[in-house]
C-alpha cells in the first residue's frame, strides 16, 4: 500500500479538481473539443466570438496549470511512466528539420487560434535551436465552423500550396495573418508564396485535397488529440507547448 503524506494529498487536490468535469467514458479529443453551438447560438456574432476565445483561452490555462501540477507531483512522488504513446504517421504530412532525426515532433494546429499561433514561433525557435537533431510534422486539425469559422479553409488553402512545394510559405503567411483570415486573403497571401494562382483555387477545392485534411483529422482521432495546438514528442502528447519544458525534454531524448 502506497501512503501519502498531508501535504501529497494537497498537492492531488488541484488535480482531483481538473480532472472532475471530463465525463466518464467520454474519449479526451471529444470532451475537450469546444461543442457546436445550437441554431440559436450559430453565427458569427460578436458577443459568440468573445465568448469562443475566453473558452479557448481557459482551456490552454488549465493545460497550463496542469503541467505545472504534473511537475509539482513528479518532484513530490518520482516521475511515474507514461503510458500514452501513440503511433502517428506521417503519411504525407509536411516535413521539417533533420530527415533521419530520431526525435520526431507532430504539431496539430488551427490558423485561427491564437494559441496555435504562439506554439508555431515555438516550434519555429525549436526548429533554429535542433535544425537537424529534431523533426517537425505538422497536420491540420481545424475547429468547427461555428467556433474557427475561417479554420477549415485556411487547412485546405495550405494543403493545395503543399501541392505546388509551398506548404511552408503559406503555412508561415497563414499564422502571420490568424486574426485577418477571410475569403479573399486567401489569393492574396498564396500570391505572396509565389503560387500559380490557377491550380490553387482548382486544388483547394479539389477531392483530393478534402481527403487529405480528412486524413489529418482521423490521425488527430487516433490520437486523442485534446485541442489545439497539440503537440507529441516521439509520440507523447505533452501537457504544455511552454519553449523552456519542450526543450528540456528534446534535451533529455539527446542524451538517451
Amino acid at each position: 500500500m502506497v501512503r501519502m503524506s498531508v501535504r501529497g494529498m494537497v498537492a492531488l487536490a488541484p488535480l482531483a479538481a481538473l480532472l472532475l468535469p471530463l465525463r466518464p467514458g467520454v474519449p479526451l479529443a471529444q470532451a475537450s473539443r469546444p461543442a457546436a453551438p445550437s441554431a440559436a447560438q450559430a453565427g458569427s456574432s460578436p458577443e459568440l466570438s468573445q465568448r469562443m476565445t475566453g473558452l479557448e483561452r481557459d482551456q490552454m490555462e488549465l493545460r497550463t496549470d496542469l503541467a505545472a501540477l504534473r511537475e509539482r507531483l513528479d518532484a513530490l512522488l518520482g516521475p511515474s511512466p507514461d503510458t500514452r504513446i501513440f503511433k502517428i504517421g506521417v503519411g504525407n504530412a509536411p516535413v521539417r528539420g533533420g530527415a533521419e532525426a530520431s526525435i520526431t515532433l507532430v504539431v496539430f494546429g488551427d490558423y485561427q487560434s491564437v494559441y496555435s499561433v504562439r506554439a508555431h514561433f515555438v516550434v519555429k525557435r525549436l526548429l533554429e535551436e535542433y535544425p537537424n537533431a529534431i523533426r517537425v510534422v505538422y497536420k491540420q486539425y481545424p475547429l468547427p465552423p461555428n467556433v474557427h469559422p475561417q479554420a477549415q479553409d485556411a487547412a485546405l488553402a495550405a494543403l493545395a500550396a503543399e501541392k505546388q512545394g509551398k506548404f511552408w510559405e503559406l503555412h508561415e503567411l497563414l499564422y502571420q495573418n490568424t486574426r485577418r483570415l477571410d475569403a479573399n486573403l486567401y489569393t492574396v497571401l498564396a500570391e505572396q508564396a509565389g503560387l500559380s494562382l490557377t491550380q490553387f483555387e482548382r486544388d483547394r477545392r479539389s477531392p483530393e485535397v478534402q481527403q487529405r485534411l480528412a486524413d489529418d483529422e482521423q490521425s488527430a482521432t487516433l490520437a486523442s488529440v485534446p485541442g489545439v495546438p497539440a503537440l507529441y514528442l516521439n509520440g507523447r502528447l505533452l501537457p504544455t507547448w511552454r519553449y523552456d519544458y519542450v526543450r528540456t525534454l528534446i534535451e533529455q531524448l539527446r542524451k538517451k
